[in-house]
């Protein structure tokens, strides 16, 4: 077990374990996974950026459906709190001043991920 799959495993950012579940012992299929799921949060991210620059709650709402499948099935926990607490954010105020301060944890929590998935994949022998 080399040391970037292990710290994954515990990590809030992604659950290594249904990466691996999922590729079955295939460690190209994995890298192909962590590709997939980086390319998912990457599209992602350049939705919002541009949803914001746009005051467009739809662009957002469309951008964080379009991704949850990705989230639920590898555990993204902390994306996934960023985004329903964007989520509540928007519902009760709109894409008010306060909205910035949950683009800048946004921004940090997909930050954080793809440095979890790009470790991970350098992990993969």
């Amino acid at each position: 077990m080399n040391n970037g799959a292990t710290y994954m495993v515990s990590s809030r950012n992604i659950n290594m374990e249904k990466v691996q579940e999922m590729s079955e012992g295939d460690l190209a299929f994995q890298k192909e996974l962590l590709l997939a799921i980086s390319n998912s949060v990457s599209e992602l991210k350049e939705r919002y950026r541009e949803a914001i620059d746009r005051k467009d709650e739809e662009l957002i709402h469309q951008a964080r459906h379009k991704v949850r499948p990705t989230v639920t099935i590898f555990e993204l926990r902390n994306l996934s709190e960023v985004l329903e607490d964007g989520r509540k954010l928007i519902a009760a105020a709109g894409m008010d001043a306060n909205f910035d301060n949950h683009f800048q944890e946004f921004l940090k929590a997909t930050d954080n991920l793809l440095r979890d998935i790009e470790e991970g994949d350098l992990g993969i022998n």
